[in-house]
């Protein structure tokens, strides 16, 4: 019987290929849309491919097992399980795709790749196929370049009074890399535009003849220089910077008296900047007091006639932002990396290769998102402290990767 519902699952995706299926709950009303034509075999020869990986690995006589929380991966009963998840969720397939709980396929690789991006690496939002591949590939080739720099460093021998040179370099290439990324658009079409610009000058002139009505792709082009220009500077200076912070030992010296220090502060300057701040600049703070405690110069005034005026708590607001963005979250990171690769030249958990390519992900994640959307790292980070430090100090893998995983569940 269940093998007869497999032909009938496997039959209902061979002929989208063939006829129509249209009305499609997945598809537009309007028109014919060939990318539904594929979405049924393509989700379909996915699921098989993944059933068949994951029985194999079950099947093997030594697969690799690793715990991490607690939790044993990809032993041979942990993919099993997933194995049989799979073929139940391949037997609803026909039912699945009657609601349109499945997207188009091209919708469904935009999705997954953006939350790769953001999830994984710190990324931000994209706007198509070309901008997903674009922004996971760049993401891809900074943790690889990473990779190579920090395996050679963690290889070089380590003590409490010597920080390898290399890992240094690595630190100072982590928070410039990260400090470009987060600036970056993940629409490479103004980037192409303007290496085309550089690259092809004739061509340039001809379309700006053809355009000269519209001033905003010069302009564009111009803010994309302005960037690339201030990035090459601020990117060397901080690489320089972390690179001298990094091979000083400060990290390794001081723990864990400084670990405790920058969570501390880390903390309190999140809360006052990004919880207390806010709610005292509110009409009604806390919905019971009626009205502003921290009132602008011209709160009373029925008409402003004059330039707004910056009050204290607005520049405060701006100091605490730009502390606690470029300078304090970088330290916190950078201590925990340094604290980390220790361990790791002494001791490896899931192997090297794996336990390097985490730590790389991990800060550059965490990098990332410190400098462009460091609202709710504070709590990520109060919650990180408490939890596995107070309640489940047994299974916490290290400080880096909780921080790392307690983010992905926060924002999810």
């Amino acid at each position: 019987m269940w093998v007869l519902l497999f032909c009938l699952v496997m039959a209902s995706c061979q002929y989208s290929l063939l006829k129509s299926v249209q009305p499609d709950p997945a598809s537009p009303i309007h028109g014919h849309n060939q990318i539904i034509t594929y979405s049924r075999p393509i989700y379909f020869c996915v699921l098989c491919g993944l059933i068949l990986l994951l029985d194999t690995g079950a099947k093997a006589r030594h697969p690799p097992s690793y715990i991490v929380y607690g939790l044993k991966l990809f032993s041979p009963v942990f993919l099993q399980s997933a194995r049989d998840y799979l073929i139940v969720f391949l037997y609803c397939f026909p039912a699945i795709s009657l609601l349109g709980l499945f997207p188009q396929i091209n919708t469904f690789c935009i999705y997954l790749l953006e939350q790769i991006d953001m999830l994984f690496f710190g990324g931000s939002a994209v706007s198509g196929i070309t901008s997903a591949v674009y922004s996971v590939a760049r993401s891809f080739l900074a943790a690889a370049l990473l990779h190579a720099v920090c395996f050679s460093a963690v290889k070089e021998p380590w003590s409490t009074q010597h920080i390898p040179a290399l890992f240094s370099a690595f630190c100072g290439l982590l928070v410039a890399l990260s400090y470009h990324l987060s600036r970056q658009s993940s629409d490479p079409s103004v980037l192409m535009s303007f290496i085309q610009c550089r690259l092809l000058p004739k061509f340039l002139h001809q379309n700006l003849e053809e355009s000269a009505a519209d001033p905003l792709p010069k302009k564009m082009k111009d803010s994309v220089m302005d960037v690339l220009k201030w990035d090459l500077i601020v990117c060397a200076v901080v690489a320089v910077l972390s690179f001298a912070v990094s091979a000083s030992t400060v990290f390794l010296s001081l723990r864990p008296f400084l670990s405790i220090v920058l969570f501390a502060l880390a903390g309190a300057v999140g809360f006052v900047t990004h919880y207390l701040l806010p709610q005292l600049r509110k009409h009604h703070p806390w919905m019971w007091i009626s009205h502003p405690i921290l009132k602008n110069k011209e709160y009373h005034q029925r008409e402003v006639r004059d330039v707004t005026h910056l009050m204290w708590f607005e520049r405060l607001y701006v100091w605490l932002q730009c502390f606690e963005k470029y300078i304090l979250y970088p330290a916190l990171i950078l201590n925990a990396l340094t604290i980390d690769a220790f361990l790791i030249s002494n001791h490896r958990r899931l192997g090297t290769h794996w336990d390097i390519f985490l730590m790389i992900i991990a800060g550059m994640k965490l990098l990332r998102t410190s400098f462009c959307n460091p609202v709710y790292q504070f709590i990520n980070l109060s919650f990180t402290v408490i939890f596995f430090h107070f309640d489940y100090k047994d299974i916490s893998e290290s400080f880096l990767l909780d921080f790392y995983m307690v983010s992905i569940l926060f924002s999810k």
